[in-house]
C-alpha cells in the first residue's frame, strides 16, 4: 500500500475544486436554460454549446484526476478536503441531472405542443384547400349574373 503525499493531496484537491467550479459554471447554465426553454430558442442553443464546452474540460481534467484519485482511494487515507469536494461535486452532478431531466420534460411537451399546433394548422388550410376547390373561379359564372 502506498502512501498519499502531500504533493499528490495538494494537486489533486486543486484538481477536484476546478471540477467543482466547472460543474458549478455548468449548473448555471443549466438554470438559465430552464428559463430561456420557452422563451428564446437562438439562447438556448448558444448555451448548450457552452455547456458543451465546460463538460470538454472537466473531461480534460479527468484526464490528470484519475490517477491521482486511484492513488488517493488505494491509499486507504481518507482527507476532510478531499472528501469535502468529492461531495460538492456529486451534489453539482446529481442537480444537473435533475435539470436535465427537467429539460427533458419541458421540450417533449413543447414538441407535444408544437406538433398539434402544426396539425391544427394542417387541417385549417385543407379545410380551406377544399373549399376554394369547390367555389367556382371561371369568369363566366360572375359576368352571367350580372
Amino acid at each position: 500500500m502506498k502512501n498519499f503525499t502531500p504533493a499528490e493531496k495538494e494537486r489533486l484537491t486543486e484538481l477536484l475544486s476546478d471540477d467543482l467550479e466547472l460543474f458549478g459554471q455548468i449548473r448555471e447554465l443549466m438554470e438559465r436554460q430552464t428559463q430561456l426553454l420557452s422563451d428564446d430558442a437562438e439562447t438556448f442553443d448558444g448555451l448548450l454549446d457552452r455547456r458543451e464546452e465546460l463538460a470538454e474540460k472537466i473531461n480534460g481534467l479527468h484526464q490528470e484526476t484519475d490517477p491521482l484519485m486511484q492513488s488517493y482511494v488505494s491509499s486507504k487515507n481518507s482527507d476532510k478536503d478531499v472528501e469535502n469536494l468529492r461531495l460538492k461535486i456529486k451534489a453539482e452532478i446529481s442537480y444537473c441531472e435533475n435539470l436535465n431531466r427537467q429539460h427533458s420534460s419541458l421540450m417533449k411537451e413543447k414538441t407535444r405542443e408544437l406538433s398539434k399546433e402544426i396539425d391544427e394548422k394542417r387541417s385549417k388550410r385543407e379545410g380551406i384547400g377544399g373549399y376554394a376547390q369547390a367555389a367556382p373561379t371561371t369568369s363566366m359564372k360572375f359576368d352571367n349574373k350580372a
